[in-house]
């Protein structure tokens, strides 16, 4: 879903959630999948290592930095969760049977809490010490973990900056600051595939026996527009044409079947490839950040424009584009170069950002909603809810409703669950 309503994706069949009509089964897989999956596994984790018992599984790495490791994932996890639903369960969540209807923990709340479980994570880790075994991401490499919880708290704190911007500032300095972010493309948390099933990336995966999606003219229009280096990357060149060609987004489902597979661009053969990473957390992201909090008069590292460029360069250094000369002659254009591209400095920051963020949807989406930056087009054949605007967030799944249905209630005040008039 958040490829598709970031706009990098358009629906070949099955177009009805690019027009924002959303399955209720999606809302509930996602739900279910986050909390009685890893959150309730992190927990599980945090619970053993600093129970009575500790010392039994010591083995598996540093008691301390087990904890750290699984409390910053959980971090992770729950801004997710809050970015796309609002309020949710957090302050009573993963109590198993002894709580089976957890209250819903306001936004702003939860936000204070991922501030505080960052803070745990890295005033509790032992950076010397051993990682978990069997870490996915880093190998076990605790200073590389310390550089992803300061990272992620510098997109927490980004995030609240226009609700609670003092709390926001500290967070975000003391990030900065640290001296331990990630900095370079090397830092990035990165989550490996491999070439063979079960082990290769869902995506490779699924376009085995189905193509639901194409470019999304969106994408393919905006990055063309800029003579991008990355758009060879993202998308491959329309068959019948050789061109780059996206589909028209928000199609309803008999004008996206008429459109043939070859006359559009397919994604790219490195996002269909079996062993394309998963991405946590990149560098790009945490530059972009840093040119934001630069622009808000924080203490950053470096300059916005400096912050920006090195983003941007980055970016295509990670999806293979290594001539400098090139990506030099992308920022130099007036319609890129800081100096002299179009609109405030979110909107800067922000187009570029988006256009960094493929392959992360989610986040992609929840920057659109803060930054303002345009660019998301309407549906080609409006929406089937609401007024035709990106969706505010994701409805709650119906077993809330079922399950939890007061506390969901208080939630929605009183029910008000709309994708659109909520935020």
């Amino acid at each position: 879903r958040g490829m598709q309503t970031a706009q990098f994706w358009s629906s070949n069949q099955y177009s009805n959630e690019s027009r924002y009509a959303y399955r209720d089964a999606t809302a509930n897989s996602a739900w279910a999948t986050f909390y009685a999956g890893p959150l309730q596994d992190l927990q599980t984790i945090i619970d053993l290592n600093s129970g009575d018992n500790a010392a039994d599984y010591a083995g598996y790495g540093d008691n301390a930095n087990q904890i750290a490791v699984a409390k910053i994932l959980q971090a992770w996890i729950y801004q997710h969760l809050t970015d796309a639903f609002g309020a949710i369960p957090m302050s009573e969540a993963l109590q198993g049977v002894t709580n089976t209807t957890p209250m819903y923990d306001s936004q702003a709340n939860v936000y204070a809490g991922l501030i505080a479980m960052l803070n745990d994570a890295l005033n509790g880790m032992n950076v010397g010490g051993a990682g978990p075994q069997g870490d996915q991401i880093y190998g076990g490499d605790m200073a590389q973990w310390q550089k992803f919880a300061n990272s992620l708290k510098l997109r927490v704190a980004m995030r609240m900056a226009d609700a609670n911007s003092g709390a926001a500032q500290a967070a975000a300095e003391a990030a900065l600051g640290s001296g331990a972010i990630i900095a370079g493309n090397e830092d990035n948390a990165l989550f490996g595939y491999l070439t063979g099933a079960p082990n290769n990336n869902p995506i490779n995966e699924d376009y085995k026996t189905r193509n639901d999606f194409a470019a999304s003219n969106t994408m393919v229009d905006f990055l063309a527009g800029l003579n991008d280096p990355r758009l060879g990357v993202y998308y491959s060149p329309a068959v019948a044409s050789g061109e780059y060609v996206g589909e028209v987004y928000g199609l309803d489902e008999a004008n996206a079947a008429l459109t043939p597979n070859d006359a559009v661009s397919q994604r790219g053969s490195a996002i269909l490839a079996a062993d394309l990473a998963g991405i946590y957390f990149d560098a790009a992201q945490t530059h972009f950040l840093a040119a934001e909090a630069a622009e808000r008069g924080w203490t950053s590292i470096l300059s916005a424009e400096e912050h920006y460029n090195a983003a941007i360069t980055l970016s295509m250094n990670y999806w293979g584009i290594t001539d400098q000369a090139a990506i030099d002659e992308y920022l130099a254009q007036p319609s890129v170069a800081y100096s002299t591209a179009e609109g405030a400095w979110n909107e800067k920051i922000g187009r570029q950002k988006w256009a960094a963020l493929y392959m992360q949807g989610y986040e992609a989406w929840a920057e659109y909603r803060r930054l303002d930056f345009g660019v998301l087009l309407p549906c080609a054949d409006g929406v089937l809810e609401g007024d035709g605007s990106v969706p505010n967030r994701m409805r709650y799944p119906l077993d809330e409703q079922t399950l939890n249905g007061d506390n969901w209630a208080a939630a929605t005040n009183g029910g008000t669950d709309d994708v659109l008039t909520t935020k």
